[in-house]
């Protein structure tokens, strides 16, 4: 099939089968050596159906299924000062970071019921800080791009796709994220 063909088939040359969604994926590093069929498999399991390749959320979705390289959850998870959540969520961004971002001695400090909020941490033997913003009980996914100026130097990035009370996180070069955005129409967040 060529070019022109793929253009005109209605999807903008991407590929109708699920599969070659998780196939795409795995050329940029997701999903290590699962089985594209397994991963749609418990998808099917998850959600009644399987995933519409032509539907970017449900892509999203479906990259949730690569354990150990995205981070996916609820932004509303209860934060607050007794919760210490970024605490929490600053060590499962680093895991997933691949080596890009490896915070240590993490400190969560608030001043008062809603902040200012100070996290600082050790990262390449300084200690740095950042500071989220109070969103009531929602974790402020801004802080990723105060994180991304202090690991610009790595060559990754944090990026995110929200929709509503659903948010996914991965960590990516420049050429990941625009093949994601060229070839998948990737919802990043910015």
């Amino acid at each position: 099939m060529n070019w022109f063909t793929r253009f005109f088939k209605g999807d903008g040359g991407r590929s109708n089968d699920p599969e070659s969604v998780v196939r795409f994926y795995q050329r940029l590093g997701f999903f290590g050596r699962v089985e594209p069929a397994a991963v749609v498999r418990r998808y099917v399991e998850d959600h009644g159906n399987p995933p519409n390749p032509a539907e970017v959320w449900d892509q999203v979705f479906l990259l949730a299924y690569s354990e150990g390289d995205v981070w996916s959850g609820d932004p509303e998870a209860d934060v607050c000062a007794e919760n210490e959540v970024y605490s929490e969520v600053l060590v499962e961004w680093a895991r997933i970071s691949g080596g890009a971002f490896s915070p240590v001695d993490i400190r969560e400090e608030w001043d008062g019921e809603e902040g200012p909020i100070t996290l600082s941490f050790g990262l390449g033997g300084r200690r740095v800080s950042v500071a989220p913003s109070y969103q009531d009980d929602w974790i402020d996914l801004e802080v990723l791009r105060q994180i991304n100026g202090l690991i610009q130097s790595s060559g990754h990035q944090f990026e995110c796709a929200v929709d509503g009370n659903f948010v996914l996180v991965v960590c990516l070069t420049a050429e990941q994220k625009a093949k994601m955005r060229a070839e998948r129409q990737f919802p990043f967040a910015w």
